[in-house]
């Protein structure tokens, strides 16, 4: 075994390296958390809604919160994108234009995830209350959303 005394030179990049393993390890555990993190509010991550009482990482609630919708146009049978809830229903391929409030009475095929861009399942709790859904769900990153929620 051959010894060599640690000269302050060597010892300083000992140090070096240590602190760039170090950042290198923060900027990983960046990584890992960034995605989870809401903002800078007392609420630092973006865990579910307690309204929606399902195993979500991020959700809304309000039809005014809901997702980018897909309906089938009801004239040419195109995907029309209605990106907000009170936007027109207008269809770019043979021109069709329908109020919003004509959107219970239009083909939903899906709802666009606002997180990831899947396509979100949905569905109704009150079929007889309600002509528009009530809930969708995001298969690929458990984004929820919920039309209403009351607990009376």
């Amino acid at each position: 075994m051959i010894y060599m005394p640690v000269t302050s030179t060597a010892h300083q990049q000992m140090s070096l390296s240590s602190r760039g393993v170090v950042k290198w390890c923060a900027s990983i555990l960046n990584r890992i958390v960034a995605p989870l993190q809401k903002g800078n509010g007392p609420n630092k991550f973006q865990l579910s809604s307690i309204e929606t009482a399902t195993t979500t990482y991020h959700g809304d609630v309000g039809w005014a919160n809901r997702p980018t919708a897909v309906i089938e146009c009801p004239q040419c049978e195109a995907d029309i994108t209605q990106p907000v809830s009170s936007d027109r229903i207008d269809c770019d391929r043979c021109r069709a234009r329908l109020p919003h409030y004509d959107f219970p009475e239009a083909t939903l095929l899906y709802f666009q995830c606002p997180s990831c861009g899947s396509q979100m399942k949905h569905g109704k709790r009150h079929p007889d209350e309600f002509e528009i859904p009530e809930w969708a769900t995001c298969s690929q990153c458990r984004y929820h959303w919920e039309f209403e929620h009351s607990y009376s």
